[in-house]
């Protein structure tokens, strides 16, 4: 078929005799002239009615919806997938704006990490009836003080308060290096386990972070602070007075930066990080 087509089609000039045998009956031949100018047209037309009979095909028929429901169901996944991101980015930068709002509103409160000792006059009292002492016997001592008294007290000025006990048990997983940025230890545990206070302070953050998960910050005596992060739970709330061993919250692992359940423990003096296996118990 496509010798006989480029036969024909080769002779741009004259006609081209064609003749047609009938096997059966041989003396009953036929010859047709033909021109490749008429094969040519002939090709065109068969070529463009075929394309308006399959476009009339595609929209007189559900082939059409179909298509349709295809490009449809695929732009709304895209549409999806961009929300999806911009929800993701929008939770980011609502997490970063409260951390600087917290970091900001501490640093506005808390002119310098000591906290100062107010001064106060006593006041001495005699008393004839004791009963007084033996009603008020039950309450806890620190419920009586005040943020800076319980901050500067003798127990969290003592120079016993460092080398502290470790937050929890684990084993220590990645150390401090200050070449790495890595300000701190961690401590790998199972999910779910306690973490407590190492020493007496004040809770002056307990926020939570895309990158770190829950994070509790806690200022102590002598311009210490511990930072605890990737908790999944926490016990306690900014302004809580905590003592040494308190339970704290539970650890996780939570944070895009978390490699597993563990503890990640900071120490800082005066705003310079410490290597936190040289203040606690070894």
């Amino acid at each position: 078929m496509w010798q006989f087509l480029k036969k024909i089609l080769s002779e741009k000039e004259g006609d081209v005799t064609v003749i047609v045998f009938d096997e059966n009956d041989p003396d009953a031949a036929k010859t047709f002239k033909l021109k490749s100018l008429d094969v040519v047209l002939l090709l065109v037309s068969i070529t463009t009615a075929a394309i308006i009979f399959t476009i009339a095909i595609f929209y007189a028929t559900p082939l059409s919806s179909i298509y349709q429901e295809r490009l449809d169901e695929r732009f709304r996944d895209q549409v999806i997938e961009i929300s999806e991101r911009v929800t993701a980015l929008q939770d980011s930068l609502y997490a970063r704006e409260v951390q600087l709002n917290d970091l900001k509103g501490f640093v506005r409160t808390v002119p310098d990490t000591l906290f100062e000792v107010e001064q106060r006059p006593m006041l001495n009292f005699a008393y004839d009836d004791r009963s007084f002492f033996l009603e008020s016997s039950s309450a806890n001592t620190y419920e009586m003080l005040t943020r800076h008294e319980i901050i500067s007290s003798s127990r969290l000025d003592r120079e016993s308060a460092f080398p502290a006990p470790f937050p929890i048990e684990g084993s220590i997983t990645q150390r401090f290096s200050v070449d790495t940025g890595h300000y701190g230890i961690d401590i790998a545990a199972e999910t779910n386990s306690e973490f407590r206070s190492i020493a007496d302070g004040v809770v002056v953050s307990a926020i939570w972070t895309i990158n770190y998960g829950y994070v509790l910050y806690i200022q102590h005596a002598d311009g210490m602070m511990s930072v605890y992060k990737h908790g999944a739970h926490l016990l306690k709330n900014q302004g809580d007075f905590v003592l040494q061993g308190d339970i704290l919250g539970l650890v996780g692992d939570r944070g895009i930066l978390s490699s597993g359940s563990h503890l990640h423990l900071e120490l800082w003096k005066d705003g310079t990080p410490q290597n936190p296996l040289m203040l606690l118990q070894q």
